[in-house]
């Protein structure tokens, strides 16, 4: 016991210095490490986010790129087709009207037995 209670002293005597209070020179030290520490966090950050920018203005103008690959074929095709559409209602109804036409002609032309 005696022997446990010499070294807890001898420990507490080795220790003690190290449980001094902290120098302003000391503190001064301290707290420029965590500015630059901060300096460093912030200035990687702002890498990171500029790089993060970079990649979504790529993916953004890759996305832009694809609709127009896309859409503007599309567009053309539903115009071209809109239009033929409209051409061919327009030619049936000179089919239907020149059918009329000939059907009226023959039956006014065909001599009556």
């Amino acid at each position: 016991m005696k022997t446990i209670l010499a070294f807890l002293i001898f420990f507490c005597a080795i220790v003690l210095p190290a449980i001094s209070e902290l120098t302003v020179q000391d503190i001064e030290k301290i707290d420029a490490k965590i500015k630059e520490a901060e300096a460093r966090i912030k200035e990687h950050t702002n890498v990171q986010i500029e790089s993060i920018k970079t990649l979504i203005a790529w993916l953004i103008g890759l996305l832009i790129a694809i609709i127009a690959l896309i859409g503007i074929p599309l567009a053309a095709l539903t115009i071209m087709i809109g239009w033929r559409s409209v051409k061919d209602n327009s030619q049936d109804k000179k089919i239907d009207k020149l059918s009329q036409e000939i059907k009226i002609t023959h039956i006014t032309e065909t001599p009556a037995h």
